[in-house]
């Protein structure tokens, strides 16, 4: 049994530190094995004259107070304490050593291949030296670093560069200064022999920034879309946002070996290289779109997390949530905003609402946690991003732009809480009332709406009723009502919206937007003045992150698939169509496909007044996931062989169209990273795949994968050729294999599309590409797009016979043995445990309990394995 429970920290018991750092100067002494560290601090006591310092997997070698030798401590528990300090402003100096080559776990300094590279966020820095290592304690920081010349000419820290030199035995030194007071998880060291490409932005106000990007030799050639990305952020941020870059230089560093997608560290931003690096040759398009999201995100931080930080944890989605929608409105500004709306709500329910329906369910701003790595979530980060989002929705873009103008002018330089935030943004909108609104940082789990509707035709009234209910998660078995905005539009038979007018309410003032109040248990909104029943088009660009219900019919449906002016709603219109069908062929494997259906996909497919990639998104029947979450016990296999057979008979119904519009999107044409050639491609692949699926054309996508001039067109033959188990598939990845063997993040894409088959055989393939030479259990990217794939893959990892989820159960250990996060992420696979049928489910309690009670399991690993067999 595991002997010692991990110790849980709670937002009730938060208390300020008892000292301030106000100053750290920080020398490195590199070294793979035995790097020494030393840091001086001015320290000014706040409450008391005893000092708690955080640090993990340290060599203490002295302290000193004031210049003298300092023996007042106690060094255990991962805490230094000293005691009778001074009680005026004192200089603290600790020697430390440390060893990067040993640290896996990719938190604090460590070695990714040849280069020293750091991780703080949330709690690395304790790893480097001891510190109090939290976001409330904001220093500035000045670097001084001494390494090898040779093995290590770059020498980078966070913000300007204000000296460097040579030194003996062939070693040099540069000295970094940020004179922007942050918290230790913002600091950044990279040491490396790198290659460099740089440009230069000139802000509003006439200062030329120096950009820098660094990237492993040889790929030079696959950093300038990262490059461009910068530059189109820094741009967006100063038109929209009227915030301007404030140190003279930026800098960004692509590593191989990173827990996450890339680290806003203040000037010197570190990025796991799939998020730098791309040509058409070795990136799909999801990639290029990934980079120019990702480096937006990350630049977005400058002044969101940044500028102004968090006061605690808890507070994690006041920056992250914040940023999300930045980095989202970023894309929607520069590609198509109705499909990038699409494709957010889409990540939003595959991932964040079966979060919320799970064992890990928590508030945006969670009460308590063991392991904050654990609490980097799609709902911190997806759903804080759509609370931000019913910001704006609230207060119109002008009053949310006067609500960020105000933050800024309150908070900068501080660290503070999400509800400072919500006050900046009443205080700046005439002190709009969010008393209500606040729950939805204090209530997990996702509302539903069940809305019916009806029509007086002699009173010429149109009545919608919206019910909202919130399910009970862990911890929170009642819910209180929400405050939401909740976006109509009532539809004539022409498809024209009709004027809104409520009777008998008084909040008439937001209806020119469509925009209804829902705060009750029950809302009653009667319209008046309605000349014909209209068709309701209800909560129009996802304005509330809800789960609808709705009495609409299926005629309804198909009237705003082909009508409604909201591109989401006609987009989901389709999807509620698809379930309807999916949920009566999963109950009857006999049942007659509805024809209105089939031809009102048919006529999205020969629109030719929408674009290419709104109607490859349309197309799309609803997810895996999608359906799972509809259902109590899901059959996985069942899904997926039911929309196997409706993608066979849409395709068999509309193979002409499907050919025609293959062969047209197929003639040659240059290269472009853009919505329109972007939105080309992903048609082609979707025609590709359904036309796959019928006899005739099961040689096709070779064809396609022999032609392909990028790396998109490759994987989407690729992936048809493996997951239908056409003709060619074996001897296309032997090719790719030999192509592409020598380049990580191409072999990662590899890997992955052979995890994710849901065939029987995907199993043993697994096995066999763990010995491949190409796989490194120590390569969080690649664990992830290997036996992370499998784990996603619910047909196989929920298996009849429990092989699935033994196999993952021995690879969490395996991983947690190497990298906790990487551990923790893995352990994810088993959120659906409480909806498994009840064999499966018995051998997953053996496997998770053996871990969980295992001496050797993490703290991250542990805290959630025990809240899914909880629950």
């Amino acid at each position: 049994m595991k002997s010692e429970t991990p110790v849980v920290k709670y937002l009730a018991d938060y208390k300020a530190p008892t000292h301030k750092i106000e100053t750290v100067e920080l020398e490195f002494h590199l070294d793979d094995t035995k790097t020494q560290v030393y840091s001086k601090m001015e320290v000014v006591p706040v409450n008391g004259q005893t000092l708690e310092l955080n640090g993990e997997e340290l060599i203490l070698k002295s302290v000193k107070v004031n210049g003298e030798e300092f023996k007042i401590f106690n060094e255990e528990k991962e805490i230094l304490t000293l005691s009778a300090l001074p009680t005026e402003k004192f200089t603290l100096e600790i020697h430390n050593e440390i060893n990067p080559k040993a640290n896996t776990a990719l938190d604090g300094l460590y070695k990714s291949g040849g280069m020293f590279c750091t991780q703080n966020e949330p709690e690395g820095f304790r790893r480097i030296t001891y510190f109090i290592d939290r976001p409330d304690n904001l220093s500035i920081f000045t670097t001084k670093i001494v390494a090898d010349k040779k093995d290590y000419p770059f020498l980078l820290s966070n913000g300007n560069l204000i000296e460097k030199g040579e030194l003996d035995d062939g070693k040099h030194f540069a000295i970094w200064n940020d004179p922007f007071a942050k918290p230790a998880y913002l600091y950044a060291l990279v040491a490396g022999d790198l290659a460099l490409i740089e440009d230069t932005f000139t802000t509003k106000s006439g200062r030329d920034v120096k950009l820098q990007v660094f990237v492993d030799k040889g790929n030079e050639d696959k950093s300038h879309h990262a490059m461009e990305s910068l530059k189109k952020s820094m741009k967006w941020d100063e038109d929209r946002f009227r915030l301007e870059y404030d140190l003279d230089i930026y800098m960004i560093v692509a590593v191989d070996s990173f827990n996450m997608g890339a680290m806003e560290n203040k000037g010197l931003n570190i990025f796991n290289s799939a998020y730098v690096l791309a040509s058409k040759e070795t990136a799909e398009d999801h990639n290029f779109f990934g980079i120019e999201s990702v480096v937006g995100h990350e630049y977005f931080h400058n002044w969101t997390g940044n500028r102004v930080t968090c006061r605690d944890w808890f507070q994690l989605t006041l920056k992250e949530g914040l940023t999300v929608f930045r980095d989202q409105e970023f894309s929607a500004d520069l590609n198509s905003r109705s499909v990038c709306r699409i494709n957010d709500v889409i990540n939003l329910r595959a991932a964040q609402f079966p979060e919320d329906a799970g064992p890990q369910s928590h508030p945006i701003q969670p009460k308590s946690y063991i392991e904050m790595n654990n609490f980097y979530t799609m709902t911190i980060y997806e759903k804080g991003s759509e609370v931000i989002r019913m910001y704006h929705t609230l207060l119109g873009e002008e009053g949310f732009q006067r609500g960020m103008d105000k933050y800024f002018e309150l908070y900068d330089g501080q660290a503070v809480t999400t509800a400072d935030f919500t006050n900046a943004m009443s205080v700046a909108n005439d002190n709009y009332d969010f008393s209500q609104f606040r729950r939805w940082y204090d209530q997990a789990g996702t509302p539903v709406l069940d809305v019916t509707t009806s029509y007086d035709e002699a009173a010429k009234e149109f009545t919608l009723t919206v019910n909202q209910s919130t399910p009970a998660t862990p911890g929170q078995p009642t819910k209180e009502p929400f405050h939401m905005p909740f976006v109509i539009g009532l539809l004539d038979s022409k498809g024209a919206d009709m004027k809104l007018t409520l009777k008998n309410r008084d909040d008439q003032t937001d209806l020119d937007r469509g925009l209804l109040h829902i705060k009750a248990d029950s809302e009653i909104f009667v319209f008046e003045g309605v000349s014909e029943r209209p068709v309701a088009s209800l909560n129009r660009n996802f304005s509330a992150p809800v789960v609808l219900r709705s009495d609409l019919t299926d005629n309804d449906f198909i009237f705003l698939m082909a009508n409604d002016n909201d591109d989401f709603n006609r987009y989901e219109a389709g999807q509620t169509l698809a379930l309807k069908n999916i949920h009566a062929l999963l109950k009857d494997e006999n049942f007659q496909i509805d024809d209105k259906f089939v031809q009102a996909w048919g006529a999205i497919l020969k629109d030719q007044n929408i674009d290419e990639e709104f109607k490859a998104v349309c197309l799309g029947l609803p997810s895996m996931t999608d359906v799972a979450s509809t259902i109590d016990i899901p059959n996985y296999r069942a899904i997926d062989e039911v929309k196997e057979q409706l993608y066979k008979l849409l395709a068999s119904t509309f193979e002409q169209e499907l050919v025609t519009i293959y062969n047209d999107l197929s003639t040659e044409r240059d290269f472009k990273v853009d919505a329109k050639a972007m939105g080309e491609r992903r048609l082609r692949g979707f025609t590709l795949s359904c036309l796959a699926k019928i006899d005739g054309h099961k040689e096709l996508a070779r064809k396609c994968y022999k032609s392909a001039t990028n790396m998109t067109d490759m994987m989407n033959s690729l992936s048809v050729m493996v997951h239908e188990m056409l003709p060619g598939a074996d001897e296309s990845l032997k090719e790719f294999y030999e192509r592409f063997k020598d380049q990580t993040l191409v072999m990662q894409k590899w890997l992955s599309v052979q995890a994710s088959s849901c065939d029987d055989s995907t199993f043993d393939r697994v096995g066999e590409l763990m010995k491949d030479e190409v796989f490194d259990m120590n390569v969080p990217n690649l664990v992830s797009s290997l036996i992370g794939t499998f784990a996603r893959n619910k047909v196989q990892f929920n298996h009849e016979s429990g092989r699935g989820l033994k196999f993952i159960a021995e690879m969490i250990r395996k991983v947690d043995a190497i990298n906790p996060q990487s551990g923790s992420r893995l352990a994810g696979a088993f959120n659906d445990y409480r909806k498994m049928p009840p064999d499966l489910k018995e051998i997953a309690r053996v496997e998770l309990e053996a871990i969980v009670n295992d001496e050797k399991t993490s703290k991250n690993v542990f805290e959630k394995l025990s809240k899914t067999l909880d629950s």
